[in-house]
C-alpha cells in the first residue's frame, strides 16, 4: 500500500473518530454541565404549568374537582388567596410544604410572599429556598391575576432534588461508556474507511494500468452507486481511447500511404525529367502534367487536414443568416461544371422557391459540396445526382441522392471516420482526399444540424442535413 493509499485510508478514519469524539463531548456536556439548569428549568415549566390550570380552574369554577388530582399528580402544595385571604389549600408534601401556615419558616413569610406576588399583576415570581431543617430545595412560584375586579394570587410549591449525586453517578459510568464507545467506534471507523477506500484503490490501480496505454482491464463495479458510475464511466473513456488510438492507427497508415504515393511519383517523374524526357517535349509535357496532378493532390490533401482541424474547434466562429435554398444549390452545383462536361454528369434539383434557411452560408456550403463530390464519386449508370429540398418535421431538409452501387449497412456509421476505406486496401482515392464526408460531419456537429445517409445496396445513397427555417 502506497502513501497516497494510507493517506486515503487514514484521513476517513481520523475523520469518523473526530466525529465520535465531538459526540462524545456533546453528550458530556449535555449530561454532566446542563443536567442540573436543564432539570430546573424543566421543573420550572411544570410548576408554571400547574399554575396555569389552577387559573383556568378558577375561572371555570371547577377549583374542587381540579385540586387534588393537580396537587397529587405533580407532587405540589398549593395556596390561593383572595384580596389576601386565603380561601383554598392543598398539600401533597407534608411537612415539606413552605406553605403551610401551621409551620412557618419566618414571621409574615407567606403574608410577604403575596405582597411581592401583588406588586405587578399579570406577572409571575419564581424563588429558590434552601430553608433550615427541609430536606431538599424548594422552589415557589407566585401569580397574581385580576378576577372579577378581585385579586387572586396562586402560590405553587415543589421541591427541588439534589442533581449532585445523579451527576456523580453518571460522571463515573461515563467515563466507562466513553472508553467502550472510543473503543467501538475506532474499530469501527477502520472497517468503514477501509470499505469505502477499496475501491478507489483498485481504481488507482487500474488508472495506473491506463495511463501506461495497456487497455486489456475493465474498471472492477463495486457495491457503491457512485463508484459504480465512476467505473463506468472510466471504462467508456477506455473504450473511446481504444477507439481513437485504433483511429490514429488506421489515419497515420492513410497518410503515410496517401502522401507517399503521390511523392513517390513526383520522384520518379522527375527521375524521368532528369534522365529521358528533357530534350522530348511531348514526353516533358507529359510528365510534368503527371508531376502537376501529383502535387495539387498534396495541396488538396493538406487544404482538407487544415480545414478538417479548424471545423474540429470549439472556438470554430459561425456567421449564420438567412439563405436561398435554390439559388444555393444552383451556386454550388455550377462548381462541377467541370464534371458536368468531361463525365456528363446530370444535376436534377427539386426544390421550392420559396424556401430560406438560416446557415452559415459558406461552411455549411462545404457540407453540400462534398456530399455532392462523393455523390459524383460513386455515380451511377444513369451519371445522374438528385438534389431535394423540402419541410420536414418544423426543418429543413437537404438530400443529395445517387444511383450507385450503395453502402453495406455495417458500414454506414463508420463512412463519417477519417480516411475510413470500406474495402480496407488503403486505395488512394484519385477524385478526392478521403477527408470529405469527415470534414462534413464536423461542420453539421459544430452548427448542432441533423445529419445521416440511407443506403440500399445496388441501387444508390442519399445524404442528407436538416436546417432551421427562416
Amino acid at each position: 500500500m502506497n502513501t497516497k493509499q494510507r493517506g486515503l485510508l487514514v484521513t476517513i478514519w481520523q475523520s469518523l473518530m473526530l466525529l465520535t469524539i465531538a459526540i462524545l463531548v456533546m453528550l458530556w456536556v449535555l449530561q454532566i454541565v446542563f443536567l442540573t439548569p436543564y432539570y430546573r428549568n424543566m421543573k420550572t415549566n411544570d410548576v408554571r404549568s400547574v399554575s396555569t390550570s389552577l387559573e383556568q380552574a378558577y375561572l371555570n369554577e371547577t377549583l374542587n374537582e381540579t385540586l387534588v388530582p393537580l396537587v397529587v399528580n405533580n407532587n405540589v402544595c398549593i395556596s390561593v388567596f383572595k384580596e389576601g385571604t386565603q380561601i383554598f389549600f392543598m398539600d401533597a408534601l407534608g411537612v415539606n410544604c413552605m406553605l403551610n401556615r401551621s409551620t412557618p419558616i419566618e414571621p409574615n413569610f407567606i403574608d410577604n410572599l403575596v405582597r411581592d406576588v401583588r406588586i405587578v399583576t399579570g406577572t409571575e415570581l419564581t424563588r429558590t429556598f434552601n430553608p433550615i431543617g427541609y430536606e431538599r430545595e424548594m422552589l415557589i412560584l407566585g401569580r397574581n391575576v385580576v378576577i372579577n375586579n378581585e385579586n387572586i394570587t396562586f402560590l405553587v410549591n415543589s421541591p427541588l432534588d439534589s442533581t449532585e449525586s445523579t451527576v456523580v453517578i453518571l460522571r463515573e459510568q461515563f467515563v466507562y461508556v466513553t472508553i467502550a464507545v472510543f473503543v467501538l467506534s475506532s474499530l469501527m471507523a477502520f472497517w468503514i474507511a477501509s470499505l469505502l477506500s477499496r475501491p478507489i484503490v483498485n481504481m488507482v490501480k487500474s488508472a495506473n494500468t491506463f495511463a501506461s496505454m495497456d487497455f486489456k482491464f475493465e474498471f472492477e463495479p463495486t457495491p457503491y452507486q457512485e463508484f459504480n458510475e465512476l467505473a463506468q464511466a472510466l471504462n467508456f473513456a477506455k473504450e473511446q481511447l481504444l477507439s481513437i488510438d485504433q483511429l490514429r492507427k488506421d489515419m497515420i497508415a492513410n497518410v503515410s500511404h496517401d502522401i507517399k504515393t503521390p511523392l513517390t511519383t513526383i520522384k520518379a517523374y522527375t527521375e524521368l525529367l532528369q534522365e529521358f524526357s528533357k530534350n522530348n517535349p511531348q514526353k516533358r509535357k507529359e510528365h510534368l502534367d503527371i508531376i502537376y496532378k501529383e502535387v495539387n493532390h498534396l495541396s488538396l490533401l493538406v487544404s482538407d487536414m487544415l480545414l478538417l482541424t479548424q471545423y474540429d474547434s470549439p472556438n470554430l466562429i459561425i456567421n449564420r443568416r438567412p439563405v436561398h435554398v435554390k439559388s444555393w444549390i444552383q451556386y454550388i452545383v455550377s462548381l462541377f461544371e467541370h464534371s458536368i462536361q468531361t463525365l456528363g454528369i446530370h444535376f436534377e434539383i427539386n426544390v421550392d422557391e420559396a424556401l430560406t434557411i438560416n446557415i452559415d452560408e459558406i461552411k455549411v456550403g462545404q457540407v453540400l459540396f462534398n456530399f455532392i463530390n462523393n455523390a459524383i464519386n460513386h455515380v451511377g449508370e444513369d451519371n445522374k445526382v438528385i438534389i431535394n429540398a423540402y419541410k420536414r418535421k418544423g426543418k429543413i431538409r437537404v438530400e443529395v441522392e445517387d444511383h450507385g452501387t450503395g453502402i453495406l449497412s455495417d458500414e454506414l456509421p463508420n463512412i463519417w471516420d477519417r480516411y475510413y476505406r470500406i474495402d480496407k486496401n488503403f486505395a488512394r482515392n484519385q477524385q478526392g482526399t478521403g477527408l470529405g464526408l469527415s470534414i462534413a460531419k464536423s461542420i453539421c456537429v459544430a452548427h448542432q444540424l441533423r445529419f445521416g445517409v440511407t443506403s440500399t445496396l445496388g441501387q444508390g445513397s442519399i445524404f442528407f442535413f436538416d436546417c432551421e427555417e427562416e
